[in-house]
């Protein structure tokens, strides 16, 4: 069952239309109009639950996407950022190619520093883009899947099969083993 309260689809669909509830806010009948248009039917709310939650978990989606989206890009064993101001930095470096100053140190999300040069920036860009589209298509996979296989869109599992994030990369890693104590003496 979809409807977790028909006042919070009619603020969202009906927002004209003054009502309260008496009772469960799942029952239709439990709804009392105070003033504006007349109610909708059942299977007009209904109609209307259905598309309220479809839009609340394609925002779920849209903000894992995001999320995503600068959440690192792994090129070759290094991770690198790839917020916003980052990726600005990342285009002038491409766009600078041979032109770029020497002896660049670039730090990666890992923390080590890496030397900069016009075709690891060139592979970091790459990396974006394929990042981002494979991104993207997920997101969509899972928009489309969302409205198709299930009656209550809030039972669909939207959290599977994204690219890796640096933080789960990070998660994966085997710290290593402390070193041996000293024999005692």
């Amino acid at each position: 069952m979809i409807i977790k309260s028909y006042m919070e689809v009619l603020a969202a669909k009906f927002p004209l239309i003054q009502a309260h509830i008496v009772g469960d806010p799942s029952i239709y009948e439990n709804i009392v109009v105070d003033s504006g248009p007349e109610l909708p039917s059942k299977d007009i709310l209904d109609a209307a639950a259905l598309d309220v939650a479809r839009t609340e978990m394609w925002a779920k989606i849209q903000g894992e996407r995001d999320k995503r989206r600068i959440s690192g890009v792994q090129v070759g064993s290094n991770w690198f950022h790839s917020d916003d101001p980052s990726r600005i930095q990342q285009i002038a470096l491409v766009m600078m190619g041979a032109n770029m100053p020497p002896n660049i140190m670039w730090k990666t999300m890992m923390g080590t520093f890496v030397l900069m040069t016009p075709t690891l920036a060139n592979q970091i860009f790459q990396g974006i883009v394929a990042r981002d589209q494979a991104i993207f298509a997920k997101a969509e996979q899972h928009r489309q899947a969302m409205i198709t296989t299930t009656d209550d869109p809030y039972t669909y599992d939207w959290t599977t099969g994204w690219p890796q994030s640096y933080v789960e990369w990070a998660a994966q890693q085997v710290p290593p083993a402390p070193p041996p104590a000293p024999a005692p003496e």
